[in-house]
């Protein structure tokens, strides 16, 4: 699983400090590891605590506060939650909100010494799995904005996955990265549904931008107002939230604690009631709301329409979500199902999950509410690794030492392709083009070497040519392989992967790779001539080497035909003879003497004489390469090269 961004981030060498920053609607959270070392994420604490309110309140005279301050800060000139969820409708006044509330848990950093420095520190920052690019890199953009001068903006659907692979804690197998896992990330003001198979993920679109307005922040208002209509000083409280409002933020704020406590007691089994109590202090004497939940409080709460759901109670608003993705995933139901966010403590999203998809297993982690800070911590480790292990491979692709080594063993190939081209040679076009001699299409034996020629030039230039020497190609990539090894397999030991990694297959096929064999590169016609002379030398043989078969022959043709090649011979001699007849244009009932069958046999008993002199005439040009050999290396390379590529994607995403 990867996310896209951009290449921006500091060296890795120069990093020191890895943070995942999970800043949610409702909690934000930190995680933290030592750069370049294999060790377990740790939460930061921010002002005390590990998981914090996503609050920010502003007091003329003290500044900026985040978390449980600033809801219970006093003199507040304003306090604002929530402002994630409105990003996407307010990019600029949510945005400015999210650079302070960053900013701010940059100078806690700074402050407690959790990091050495802005520029050798990296983050990860979570966002929903359904936002696209363009709004990624402008939330990326606030970070950046805020100090955290190394930063990506990444899944927190991938983070929930990283989760589960690295730390352990939820006991699972590595199959877990290949089987087919339906991510809930449960938060406050989201619902997010993600489908990961084969290490691809993909956002199962329930609502805008891919996530669910279906958020447990819901159930923190609700629960505020059922306490506040049964208070007996509900006109005065509803007063003082409309006059100030961050009164009712800090209220809501209790009710949340109250509704966790609530949940955690729930999950015990047995009566479930928490409750707490929240004082306000407006006019000459406080004001006390208490806050209560009991079963009957929460079921009413759950099943209860609410305008932010369009009408529907959580209840169903979350069952309508389930069946949705359900029918989107149709035939590719999940092994898995893996619960992330503080919210998934709640029963309900659980149990309904048990319920849509039976056949799945379902994992939470024991403190989900960190899962996704820590998945972003474990993510980035191990991008930073991938880049490292992508940069040693793209080295070895970039360098001279696979065109060298290809360069180095092209004899062997051109060995073994010399067989194939020499069997379509003498068992095709040989007899081909003399038959055409025997039957007097061709005049001359002179015309029988051009006629060859024309057909070697036709064949060089189509692909058919390829097919033919496909499986010698084949025989002899399967020989270079070790010595591609060789240079793949000291970097997959670097980064702890199997050798088997980086091995391209049995079966790679550098069939696209421009075999560079056409009449105007590595084979020229002129060149031809040696081989072009043996297969005409088969038809001289007969004549001059075997008069037997001529005198032996029946007919009056063959008789004289005999007779007179004979003559010519004892007057001449044979090298002589031979050049006349060259040119000779003989009697067709002379050439039909020389029967197909005996010229086969005589062709074929050159068959290996004809590999061997192709086969050297392919080697002339290595010494030095000649500029068609170049580029045909050059090719093979460039194939070899691809597959590697291929091969580093897939093996990048099991580096741990």
């Amino acid at each position: 699983m990867t996310d896209d961004g951009d290449d921006a981030m500091t060296d890795t060498k120069a990093l020191t400090d890895y943070f995942g920053f999970d800043l949610g609607d409702g909690e934000s959270a930190v995680a933290w590891m030592r750069a370049g070392r294999r060790t377990e994420t740790q939460m930061i604490e921010l002002r005390g605590r590990k998981s914090v309110i996503t609050a920010l309140a502003s007091h003329p005279e003290q500044g900026l506060f985040i978390g449980e301050e600033a809801c219970h800060m006093t003199g507040a000139d304003w306090i604002q939650t929530r402002f994630k969820s409105r990003y996407l409708k307010d990019p600029s006044g949510a945005g400015a909100l999210i650079v302070m509330f960053a900013r701010e848990v940059m100078n806690n950093l700074v402050a407690d010494n959790r990091l050495d420095s802005p520029e050798s520190s990296a983050f990860f920052i979570g966002c929903p799995s359904g936002w696209p690019q363009d709004v990624r890199a402008a939330y990326k953009k606030l970070f950046e904005r805020a100090g955290m001068v190394n930063c990506e903006v990444v899944s927190e659907s991938r983070a929930a996955f990283m989760f589960a692979r690295e730390s352990g804690e939820l006991r699972v197998s590595d199959d877990l990265i290949t089987c087919p896992t339906l991510i809930i990330d449960a938060g406050s003001s989201t619902t997010d549904f993600t489908y990961v198979a084969d290490l691809s993920e993909t956002s199962i679109r329930t609502g805008d931008f891919g996530d669910v307005s279906l958020g447990a922040g819901l159930l923190d208002g609700e629960l505020l107002d059922l306490n506040v209509r049964r208070s007996p000083h509900r006109r005065d409280f509803e007063q003082i939230f409309t006059d100030y409002p961050q009164y009712r933020t800090r209220c809501e704020f209790e009710a949340r604690r109250v509704k966790e406590m609530y949940f955690t007691q729930a999950r015990r089994g047995g009566e479930a009631r928490a409750e707490s109590a929240v004082k306000v202090y407006i006019g000459r004497s406080p004001l006390t709301l208490d806050i209560v939940c009991d079963q009957r409080d929460m079921k009413g709460i759950l099943s209860s329409p609410l305008d932010a759901l369009g009408g529907k109670s959580f209840e169903r608003a979350y069952e309508a979500a389930l069946s949705e993705a359900k029918q989107q995933l149709r035939d590719r139901m999940p092994d898995t199902i893996l619960l992330t966010g503080g919210a998934s403590r709640m029963p309900l999203i659980e149990d309904m999950a048990r319920e849509a998809f039976p056949g799945a297993q379902v994992l939470r982690g024991l403190e989900p509410e960190f899962a996704i800070a820590r998945g972003l911590c474990y993510a980035l480790r191990i991008d930073q690794k991938t880049k490292d292990f992508s940069m040693d491979v793209e080295k070895l692709i970039n360098s001279e030492e696979m065109e060298a080594l290809v360069l180095r063993y092209l004899p062997d190939l051109f060995r073994r392709i010399s067989v194939p081209l020499t069997d379509r040679l003498v068992d095709d076009i040989a007899p081909q083009v003399f038959e055409k001699w025997r039957s007097g299409g061709i005049k001359t034996f002179d015309e029988i070497g051009v006629e060859i020629t024309k057909h070697v030039t036709e064949l060089l230039r189509t692909d058919e040519v390829r097919q033919m020497i496909r499986p010698a190609v084949g025989e002899w990539v399967l020989g270079l392989r070790p010595h591609i090894e060789d240079l793949t397999d000291p970097i997959c030991d670097k980064y702890g992967l199997p050798r088997t990694s980086l091995r391209l297959p049995e079966s790679l096929d550098i069939g696209a790779a421009q075999i560079t064999l056409s009449s105007d590169s590595l084979i020229k016609i002129d060149q031809l001539k040696a081989l072009i002379d043996i297969i005409t030398g088969a038809v001289m043989a007969a004549l001059l080497g075997g008069g037997g078969v001529a005198l032996l022959s029946t007919g009056l043709p063959g008789v004289i035909g005999g007779f007179i090649v004979g003559i010519l011979v004892g007057i001449v001699g044979t090298e002589a003879a031979e050049r006349i007849v060259r040119k000779v244009d003989l009697p067709v009932g002379m050439r039909r003497l020389i029967t197909p069958r005996f010229f086969r046999s005589s062709l074929d008993k050159r068959r290996k004489d004809i590999a061997q002199g192709l086969g050297a005439q392919f080697e002339k040009e290595l010494d030095p390469p000649s500029e068609a050999v170049r580029g045909m290396v050059r090719e093979i390379a460039l194939s070899i090269e691809r597959q590697l590529s291929a091969m580093m994607e897939r093996a990048a995403l099991m580096i741990h």
